[in-house]
């Protein structure tokens, strides 16, 4: 998702859908969508996860007009939400991602980065970190899962 498809930031396109205007909601549900989507279908069983994503969404669109607070950036008030979400669920509903021994951070680096398509710009505004940050996590990241798989761990 680039966050400034059409030339519109997806801040900007969040603004106007906050203040009631359909064509911006239409537009950052079409923005919002594939990305809810992927990472549901990344972490959540298969059954499951296109069900949950559409909720999330409809979730997404009832409550950021009221808790996305002035200044904050879209893409990580809908990290925040998301992630909130599938948190929520029940462990049976969840699936391991193969990422090893990554911490926390790590890891939501790699899956917004790989799994939802972010650059690395709009992973440090979901992440609320800077870009330097980002590269640095990711690279240590991929670095352990290489000794990870060379090792045969």
């Amino acid at each position: 998702m680039a966050s400034r498809a059409g030339g519109r930031s997806i801040d900007s396109v969040a603004d106007d859908a906050s203040r009631g205007d359909r064509g911006a909601i239409a537009e950052l549900l079409q923005r919002v969508v594939p990305v809810v989507t992927r990472r549901c279908r990344a972490e959540l069983r298969p059954v499951d996860a296109d069900r949950i994503a559409a909720g999330i969404c409809r979730s997404i669109l009832a409550e950021f007009q009221r808790r996305r607070r002035g200044g904050e950036a879209f893409l990580a008030f809908l990290h925040d939400a998301v992630s909130r979400e599938i948190d929520s669920l029940p462990a049976s509903s969840r699936i391991t991602l193969p990422f090893g021994d990554l911490s926390a951070v790590e890891r939501n680096v790699l899956v917004a980065r790989i799994v939802v398509g972010f650059d690395v710009s709009e992973t440090a505004l979901s992440l609320r970190t800077t870009t330097s940050a980002v590269e640095l996590v990711q690279h240590r990241a991929l670095v352990k899962i290489r000794r990870g798989s060379l090792s045969g761990a």
